[in-house]
């Protein structure tokens, strides 16, 4: 028996209907590449296997490996790597990009989504399973409550389509939340030789403080001058009372190149 462990954030998908929804989302298409973040159980690993793909899943609990490869094992178009998929690099396993899936565990998802960005390049589609409050703050729209940096850089790679939720019964353990599904088609806002580092950091920078004003956030997270800030501001029609949520991403990316 299979027993998720709390550490690795573990709720094993065992819903049938959801596991087929899924993968249908990712619409495989036969030989092609695609990657599996945490296989766990091997629920969506069968199915995706069953599309005709060249499947890489990998497992950072070494304890589910033995079942994994039992099971899987003796398929040619199956490949387990064993290790943190933030050290993974789809490029070196498919140079012509690929498709990506997971139930990310919910203590990953933020680190996972920061993978996801840095290797747009190399990621045809992505369809991830996250805590519904995550999903909902990477699609959140400026001017809204869930409005973040996550949502601003998010968007900056991605067109985000949500696709439908997943009520806590169809995972065990049984989490306490909703957990939603999203469709991530890479979409690049970002203007080419933008550091995205540098961008990432002055985008968290500029919701340090997220209910006070920008220029504060500015002045106390990354030591710009109040008086600079505001001048840029007001080049771009805002005034020096501007929050950070009420920015879209075109104005942060207007901020950004101001402040540079």
């Amino acid at each position: 028996m299979i027993i998720a462990r709390k550490r690795f954030g573990q709720n094993f998908l065992i819903d049938p209907r959801k596991a087929k929804s899924l993968v249908n989302a990712l619409e495989i298409e036969s030989e092609e590449a695609v990657l599996e973040i945490g296989p766990g159980t091997g629920m969506l690993t069968e199915r995706i296997l069953a599309m005709g793909a060249r499947l890489t899943a990998v497992e950072l609990d070494r304890e589910l490996v033995p079942g994994l490869l039992e099971r899987f094992g003796g398929r040619n178009r199956f490949r387990l790597i064993v290790d943190d998929i933030v050290n993974v690099d789809p490029a070196d396993i498919s140079p012509d990009g690929m498709k990506v899936i997971g139930n990310l565990p919910y203590n990953i998802s933020g680190a996972v989504v920061d993978w996801l960005i840095e290797k747009v390049d190399s990621i045809k589609m992505a369809v991830i399973t996250l805590q519904k409050e995550v999903a909902d703050r990477l699609r959140a729209e400026h001017g809204c409550r869930d409005y973040g940096s996550s949502s601003v850089l998010i968007q900056s790679f991605f067109r985000i389509v949500r696709l439908f939720d997943i009520p806590p019964g169809c995972f065990s353990p049984r989490p306490k939340v909703k957990s939603s599904v999203l469709r991530l088609i890479p979409d690049k806002g970002l203007e080419s030789g933008i550091n995205y580092p540098d961008f990432r950091d002055f985008v968290r920078a500029c919701f340090h403080q997220k209910r006070k004003k920008i220029t504060n956030s500015l002045a106390s997270s990354a030591g710009m001058d109040k008086a600079i800030i505001e001048n840029h501001l007001a080049a771009m029609g805002k005034t020096a009372n501007c929050r950070a949520e009420e920015l879209t991403l075109a104005e942060f990316y207007r901020l950004y190149k101001l402040s540079g």
